[in-house]
C-alpha cells in the first residue's frame, strides 16, 4: 500500500546538514517534468520499469536500480510500462552537495545500480515511520536516518553494475589478509596485484575508489598501527627496532610518516598512552 510523508519543516531543520521534505514508498510514478529541475531526489524502483531523460539522453530505470538527481538539475520521468513502482526521498540541506560530490564521489545525476537494494528500502521506511512516532525533534531524528541513506549510496551503489564499494570491497579481502600477514615485507605493486583479478594501475584506481585513499597510504597506516602496539607493549624496544619491524628500512621516514598519522612523533605518543 503506498504511504507518503511530508514533514513539518522548522527553521532549526534548515540549519541541520541534512533534511527530509518528503518521502514516499510503494507509489506507483506519475509522468514528471522538471525543466527547471528540482530539490535533491532519491528514486529507486521496486517494480516494473521507467525511463528517465536527463542531459539529453535516455537511461532505463528498473528493479535494483535507482535515480539521484542533484537540486535544479532538469529532468523527466515516467513509467516504460503498465506499472512502475518507486519509494523516493525529497532531501536538501548545506552540506548535502558537499557529501555527495566530495565524499561519495558523485560528479552529477544519474542512475545508480544497487548491491543491497533493501538497504535503502530499510531507511525510507524509517523515515515514514516518524510520522506516526510519539518523539521529539522528528527533524533531527529524519535528519540522522537521510545521512544513513546517503551513507548507503557510498557503500552499495555505482554507476556500473557490481561495481559499489561494497562489493568491490568484497574482492579485495584476499589483499586485505595478504597486507595483515606481510606488513612487514617490502611489498611490491605487482606482487600484491597478483592477489586480485586487476592489473596494478587497475589496482590502485579500485582501491582509492573503495577505500578512498591511495593502496601504500592504507599499507603504511597498517604498519603504524603495528607500531603503535609495539611502543606501548615492548617499551624496552627503540624507535629503530620498531621502524625495521614493521616494515620501514628508514627510521626518519618512519618517523616522518608516524607523525603525519598520528600529528606526535614515535616517542611522544610512547610517552602520551604508557601506563604505570
Amino acid at each position: 500500500m503506498p504511504r507518503r510523508y511530508i514533514p513539518v519543516v522548522t527553521p532549526s531543520d534548515k540549519e541541520l546538514p541534512y533534511y527530509v521534505l518528503d518521502v514516499g514508498q510503494t507509489w506507483q510514478q506519475e509522468h514528471v517534468v522538471r525543466p527547471n529541475g528540482y530539490l535533491h531526489q532519491w528514486i529507486q524502483c521496486v517494480e516494473g520499469e521507467g525511463e528517465l531523460k536527463l542531459e539529453g539522453k535516455t537511461y532505463r530505470i528498473r528493479e535494483g536500480t535507482a535515480m539521484l538527481l542533484f537540486k535544479g538539475a532538469p529532468h523527466e520521468y515516467y513509467a516504460a510500462g503498465p506499472t512502475w513502482v518507486v519509494d523516493w526521498i525529497v532531501f536538501d540541506g548545506g552540506q548535502v552537495e558537499t557529501f555527495l560530490k566530495q565524499t561519495a564521489g558523485i560528479a552529477s545525476s544519474g542512475v545508480l545500480y544497487l548491491s543491497n537494494p533493501e538497504a535503502f528500502r530499510v531507511r525510507i521506511q524509517a523515515v515514514l515511520d516518524l510520522d506516526r512516532a510519539d518523539v521529539a525533534f522528528k527533524g533531527l531524528h529524519g535528519s540522522s536516518i537521510l545521512y544513513g541513506l546517503l551513507t548507503d549510496i557510498m557503500q552499495y551503489a555505482s554507476a556500473q553494475p557490481n561495481n559499489s564499494a561494497t562489493s568491490l570491497n568484497l574482492r579485495l579481502k584476499p589483499l586485505f589478509h595478504y597486507i595483515d600477514l606481510h606488513y612487514a615485507e617490502g611489498l611490491t605493486l605487482n606482487e600484491l596485484s597478483a592477489l586480485t583479478e586487476y592489473t596494478p594501475q587497475h589496482l590502485c584506481t579500485v582501491f582509492k575508489k573503495t577505500m578512498g585513499i591511495r593502496l601504500f597510504q592504507y599499507i603504511n597506516s597498517v604498519r603504524i598501527k603495528k607500531s603503535k602496539e609495539l611502543l606501548l607493549q615492548q617499551p624496552n624496544l627503540q624507535v629503530k627496532e620498531i621502524a625495521g619491524m614493521v616494515g620501514f628500512d628508514d627510521v626518519n621516514y618512519f618517523c616522518t610518516v608516524f607523525k603525519k598519522l598520528e600529528q606526535r612523533s614515535p616517542n611522544q605518543y610512547r610517552g602520551l598512552h604508557a601506563r604505570g
